[in-house]
């Protein structure tokens, strides 16, 4: 019996081995090899079992029956005592027997070894189309990102603009860049620190020379909170912190784009506090000059906030507020001394980047100023396929001359409407929207259609200030940065979760008054059209 069981145990433990071990063939290989030998063995043994109880029946007599008390028969012989088993083949059991416990002990160490270097190996994932590479414990892991834009875009002007000045945009240049061309990696060290390093091949405008995106470094064992040090845009408003491949258009809004570059925006040195769980994000930030930024005497010197609650969540409906701001307490200076004074300046570019002449059409030009502010309030919301958002925004300079200050200010909204019924998910991590996920991928073997997505988006950026009218001088202490006023029209098309393809319609309107050739106090601005088509791959 004990043999039996020893047997039975020795091949289970065989049958749990072979898939533990699939990804080795060489072990495996043994284990099937033991396997065999121990059912040849286990047959042996129960082929001389029988063999031996064949020998004690044939050996064995039965034993005759006591005579009764007073009887006078006689007795019978005694029977025969039973032959002797042979010794030899006694001995062949046994050595049989203690080989098949010397395999089992074999079979279960290779097991256990093969067990403990399984667990020890690192797993290797492709969720998304991400490729993942973590360790066995999870302390561990690198994550390969990536996110490629390429846009082809025509810009339709009239004839009157071809007599404004360059700085005014008299020919866009129609054509096709690489809006973004990043590659980068992000993981974790150690359980409680996680990094990122992002590098950009492309450019806003033209594909010039690659810097870095992002680079930091994050200690998370103070969940929820979360401390970030390195270069990053640092969180600022619900629109900045949608993810660059996320916009429902090609670019963020202007209102938006002007106050997320003032302290924050891409590659910014910083030191930055944030919490977040799955209905909250808050963030504090201390800022510095941007990567790619030209040198400074010393650095600008800000603070950027925001805090961001999903006040009401359910399956079809999520509402969401938030509320962002920055203020720029010294700016860089330009030169040398304690008397080298720094400049601010607000400018943003009409939502579409193809233009390599990086034309602004409202800026408020360069302003000597000892600080600067901005503050915005936005809001947002899902409701099955519907989504919309929309924000104002408060921008505010401080002159270094005198106690005077410039004030402007900037607002949009937007709508979409998914066709094939997805919603717009919510990012606990960054406190905004993210791009639908098709349910259906699109293929021509039997798929979907993949997602697709009607927008809609109007926004309103205003750099006057006291700016007058037409045909009169500056009013003193006034500021002609100029209006625009944007209505954009797209449609988004998403195969696969990493792909998406936008195709947008743009009517820009311009209004600004400066100078056109030796007319002075007149309108610079123009009223004309794009469209464009991007091209998207993210993991």
């Amino acid at each position: 019996m004990k043999t039996r069981v020893i047997l039975l145990a020795t091949a289970a433990f065989a049958a749990l081995a072979v898939p533990a071990l699939a990804d080795n063939a060489s072990v495996e290989s043994r284990l099937d090899a033991l396997q065999k030998l121990i059912e040849n063995q286990q047959a042996q043994i129960e082929a001389q079992k029988s063999e031996i109880a064949t020998l004690k029946k044939s050996m064995g007599g039965k034993k005759g029956k006591a005579p009764s008390a007073g009887t006078s028969a006689a007795l019978p012989p005694p029977a025969p005592a039973p032959a002797p088993v042979p010794a030899a083949l006694e001995t062949k059991v046994a050595d049989q027997q203690a080989a098949i416990d010397a395999l089992t002990q074999q079979l279960e160490a290779d097991e256990n070894s093969a067990r403990l270097t399984k667990q020890e190996a690192p797993v290797w994932s492709l969720a998304g189309g991400r490729p993942t590479i973590t360790s066995s414990d999870g302390r561990f892991s690198l994550a390969i990102r990536t996110l490629v834009q390429y846009d082809q875009g025509y810009y339709s002007q009239s004839a009157g603009a071809k007599s404004l000045a360059a700085a005014n945009g008299p020919d866009l240049s129609s054509g096709g860049n690489f809006r973004r061309a990043w590659l980068g990696v992000q993981g974790k060290l150690f359980g409680d620190w996680s990094y990122y390093l992002n590098y950009d091949f492309g450019g806003s405008n033209t594909e010039g020379p690659g810097h870095i995106q992002q680079v930091w470094l994050q200690y998370d064992g103070l969940g929820p909170f979360a401390l970030r040090v390195g270069a990053f845009s640092p969180s600022n408003g619900l629109e900045d912190a949608t993810s660059a491949g996320d916009t429902i258009f090609l670019e963020r809004t202007a209102p938006a784009d002007s106050a997320r570059n003032l302290a924050g925006g891409d590659g910014r040195n910083a030191v930055s506090l944030v919490y977040t769980d799955d209905r909250f994000f808050g963030s504090i930030a201390y800022s510095g000059n941007k990567i790619q930024d030209s040198g400074a005497f010393d650095e600008q010197q800000a603070a950027i906030g925001r805090l961001a609650g999903l006040f009401y969540k359910s399956d079809d409906l999520n509402l969401l507020a938030s509320l962002g701001g920055s203020y720029v307490f010294k700016p860089a200076d330009t030169a040398a001394g304690a008397m080298g004074g720094g400049t601010i300046s607000l400018s943003s570019a009409p939502e579409i980047t193809v233009d390599n002449t990086a034309t602004k059409f409202v800026t408020t030009g360069a302003i000597a100023s000892d600080h600067s502010w901005q503050w915005g309030a936005e809001a947002a919301g899902n409701w099955k396929s519907l989504y919309a958002q929309g924000g104002y925004f408060r921008y505010g300079i401080d002159l270094r001359t005198s106690k005077a200050a410039y004030g402007f200010n900037g607002w949009y909204g937007l709508a979409t409407w998914i066709l094939t019924g997805e919603s717009r998910p919510y990012n606990a991590t960054t406190g905004a929207f993210a791009n639908p996920k098709p349910r259906i991928p699109f293929s021509l073997n039997g798929g979907g259609y993949g997602a697709w997505e009607l927008a809609a988006r109007f926004s309103n950026l205003n750099f006057n200030d006291n700016a007058g009218v037409a045909g009169k001088a500056l009013p003193t202490g006034g500021l002609r940065g100029g209006n625009q006023k944007i209505w954009t029209l797209g449609i988004n098309w998403y195969p696969v979760s990493a792909v998406k393809i936008e195709a947008q319609y743009q009517a820009i309107d311009i209004n600004r008054l400066g100078t056109k050739g030796t007319v002075t106090n007149t309108q610079v601005g123009q009223n004309l059209s794009t469209f464009a088509l991007r091209t998207q791959v993210s993991f």
